[in-house]
């Protein structure tokens, strides 16, 4: 990319429209604008060209040929603004006039995200554009690249079928058995939840919802047990994390920290894909959603494949789309705040158990499992896609990106007092007593206090759905217990039960063949929240740690073999289109090879819970 003066730099941060964009926005656009010179004469683009850039005009003047009675003659602002508008092809052609021009040209998709994403600045584009081209009113295509908005056909339908009959069905097959009324019914509303998790026919938190509603329409059990995930410890330590989650994300705190790490990263390919897996680690344990450090890492890889230029597809690139995607994945289960689902397993647990495993011991106990799955990753993804390439990063631009985010906000050292007050206060808790998810709750209520978390942002950008799925399956699993299910699973189940107590490394193998065999057909969720029923209790009556089962299982859930089994490889897929950056195949032959690795991550870590007397 062509050096970026100071000129530029200014000219970035007070051009009209532009200066709308937050610093870590206007930082990350950066590397898709280039200063562009025209000649004399010389064509910036034709009519019906690919509208696949938007420029900004430096000094000098271009004539515009458009749909107008004549041509117009421009000295400022924009053009290309089809780029935004969803254009396919620009509707004139503009060359430069007779002393020239210099553009600033914004390039492609990545370019057109970043100015779009506020629809007060696509009103300000299409304002421009109109000014330019004299023609009807049109419609921007906003569903352009939206994805289907419902399942229909065949799987549809039979998922219906099965919400409609098996539940009807089980409820008079069981009449026979020695199960109560009540009991009976909640089987079969459960099952209905699961049909529509497992066949995607609802969102997961209105499946959920309705096994509420109706658990609480019939009284199968006292509302404040099948409501007492809303007040659960775990829903507000949840929230409470979500809330700091925003305030670092939009503080610009990520982004910076992300660029501290890259402008201090040997130029190296093995230190580059180390810095990408540090990254996602960093995160990990403070944004409790792997979509949303799926989101944050995505545009950085795709920034530094463009810098470093690897080739699409090439070995390179996939290996550092490898360390971009397993960084803010690979340890989702080692710490208590990686994923608001860990909240759910963490409030099945016992009361003495949970005071027991508190973040810093959840973190402990749960290293070595995390240390052997960051070597295997590391040796793994070096043996397979190793070169000898010795890429060098252009640190011009990343010190340029950090002039840009200028020196620390007053919001961004909010971020990093909330981080360190919440982390103290877990580190404290045996001190001070107070259970760290009160913490957590006085830390968001001093945010929204000071206006660190604006009113919108409370309302659009916290997870409130899964919250909500989150709270249900609390007070679900709860249910559950109350009507005596969990002792009449472990009953029947008996066999586990000894295995568990005579080879637990067998039970181990075990639950990882029922744990695969679920998530052909459930999302993560749903196993997590089926498995964690099942062998909990089973854990509880033959004396094993129950965090340690519970663990293993958010360990193994996370498996995948399939891009459908996981929402957010899905998420982490669309980098690689419509222009494919790493090889699709390569990458998930190598998650075979890791779902395999996790199995193996357990395995050695249960001498060492044995020796710290936890197993």
């Amino acid at each position: 990319m062509t050096s970026i003066n100071q000129e530029l730099l200014t000219t970035l941060t007070t051009a009209p429209i532009l200066d709308r964009l937050s610093r870590a926005d206007m930082a990350r656009l950066l590397p898709y604008v280039e200063l562009k010179e025209l000649a004399p004469g010389e064509v910036l683009y034709h009519p019906n060209d690919v509208a696949d850039t938007l420029y900004y005009i430096l000094d000098g003047e271009l004539t515009l040929h458009s749909s107008m009675p004549s041509d117009i003659s421009l000295d400022h602002g924009y053009l290309g603004e089809e780029l935004l508008l969803n254009r396919a092809t620009y509707t004139g052609g503009a060359k430069a006039e007779d002393n020239g021009c210099r553009l600033l040209a914004f390039h492609g998709e990545d370019a057109k995200r970043l100015l779009s994403q506020d629809s007060t600045m696509i009103d300000l584009f299409l304002a421009s554009y109109t000014r330019h081209h004299d023609q009807e009113p049109w419609e921007v295509d906003l569903e352009s690249k939206a994805g289907k908005t419902g399942k229909k056909g065949f799987i549809t339908l039979l998922g219906w079928l099965l919400v409609f009959t098996v539940p009807v069905l089980l409820y008079f097959l069981t009449a026979p058995l020695e199960i109560s009324e009540n009991a009976r019914t909640f089987i079969s509303v459960f099952l209905v939840s699961i049909f529509m998790w497992a066949f995607k026919l609802v969102p997961d938190y209105v499946a959920g919802m309705l096994s509420i509603l109706v658990v609480l329409v019939l009284g199968i059990t006292p509302s404040d047990v099948v409501l007492s995930g809303f007040q659960s410890s775990g829903f507000f330590m949840a929230m409470s994390i979500f809330v700091l989650a925003v305030v670092i994300v939009d503080s610009g705190l990520v982004y910076r920290l992300s660029l501290l790490l890259l402008k201090l990263t040997p130029c190296s390919t093995f230190f580059y894909n180390l810095m990408l897996t540090l990254i996602g680690l960093l995160f990990t344990p403070i944004l409790p959603s792997a979509n949303g450090r799926v989101g944050l890492i995505s545009p950085l890889l795709k920034d530094l494949l463009s810098s470093l230029k690897f080739t699409g597809q090439g070995r390179d690139a996939t290996r550092m789309a490898l360390s971009a995607f397993f960084g803010v994945s690979l340890f989702s289960s080692i710490f208590l705040t990686s994923k608001a689902i860990n909240f759910l397993v963490f409030t099945m647990l016992p009361t003495q158990v949970q005071d027991s495993f508190q973040w810093s011991d959840w973190a402990q106990a749960a290293s070595i499992t995390g240390a052997t799955l960051f070597v295997m990753f590391m040796l793994l993804s070096y043996l397979l896609f190793n070169t000898d390439k010795h890429p060098e990063l252009d640190k011009s631009q990343i010190k340029l990106q950090l002039n840009i985010l200028g020196n620390m906000s007053i919001r961004e050292w909010g971020a990093v007092f909330g981080v360190l007050l919440l982390v103290a206060g877990i580190v404290t808790t045996s001190i001070h007593k107070i259970k760290p998810a009160w913490i957590g709750l006085a830390i968001m209520f001093i945010f929204l206090a000071l206006g660190s978390l604006s009113k919108r942002s409370f309302r659009e950008k916290i997870d409130w759905p899964f919250l909500f799925l989150l709270g249900t399956l609390i007070g679900l699993t709860r249910t559950l217990n109350y009507l005596g299910l969990d002792q009449l699973l472990a009953n029947k189940l008996s066999g586990l039960q000894q295995m568990m107590t005579d080879n637990f490394y067998l039970f181990v193998l075990v639950l990882f063949g029922v744990i695969l065999v679920l998530r052909t057909a459930l999302s993560t969720i749903a196993t997590i929240v089926i498995a964690s029923s099942v062998f909990l209790p089973l854990a509880n009556i033959a004396g094993v740690n129950m965090w340690v089962v519970g663990f293993i299982i958010l360990t193994l859930s996370e498996a995948f073999l399939l891009p459908y089994q996981n929402t957010y490889y899905l998420l982490f897929r669309g980098i690689n289109s419509p222009q494919p950056l790493y090889h699709e195949g390569a990458f998930l032959r190598f998650n075979i090879w890791m779902t395999l690795f996790r199995l193996f991550a357990v395995y050695a870590s249960i001498p060492v819970w044995r020796a710290m007397e936890i197993l």
